[in-house]
């Protein structure tokens, strides 16, 4: 995994790891509409795997795209590439909204896996187009429009990053999992 992106995914460690499956099926204030930790995870594993098939099109075509976008990506590009933040409460698109998977409840070990290996497959594809296309646009995002290989990574980090915070107030709105010593089986 590129350093970027792992520096980007580390801090889902303490976050998730010692969850129990309960705990990551818990929605902040109990309000449904809000992600649990397991969506979160589901989300970004959704996301990674759309810019995954994207890059793997360009790959299998032989050739970068030849889209130029348009004014208004590129206002958007610099924005959220230049400043690094994603605006709070805009929906994800319907491709990346969690219960598309079907997973059944996981613990918060289970979802790091899932997610490193989703960011490792793409983070591949990254550094083959990059090989194969050098610094051209290579593919386009369906916002913000044609990217090089490094505007894709930097969107990754910042999209990493924008739903760390997510799972922070998660874990202040229902708190830590009670440990098994404090409530023993056997009394």
């Amino acid at each position: 995994m590129h350093p970027v992106l792992q520096q980007a995914f580390d801090p889902y460690r303490p976050q998730l790891t010692g969850k129990p499956a309960e705990w990551c099926q818990l929605h902040p204030r109990q309000d449904d509409r809000l992600w649990s930790a397991q969506e979160v995870v589901e989300h970004l594993v959704l996301t990674c795997r759309s810019s995954s098939r994207v890059l793997e099109k360009r790959l299998e075509r032989g050739q970068a795209t030849a889209d130029h976008g348009t004014p208004v990506q590129w206002l958007l590009q610099m924005v959220m590439l230049s400043f690094g933040q994603m605006p709070r409460g805009a929906p994800a698109p319907i491709f990346a909204r969690p219960d598309q998977l079907h997973w059944p409840p996981m613990n918060g070990s289970e979802l790091l896996e899932l997610l490193r290996q989703e960011i490792d497959k793409m983070d591949s594809l990254i550094d083959q187009c990059r090989h194969r296309f050098g610094l051209q646009r290579i593919a386009p995002h369906f916002v913000l429009g044609p990217l090089r290989a490094d505007q894709w990574r930097r969107f990754h980090v910042i999209h990493i990053r924008h739903h760390l915070d997510q799972l922070r107030r998660l874990e202040k709105s229902v708190g830590e999992p009670a440990s098994e010593e404090a409530h023993p089986l056997h009394a």
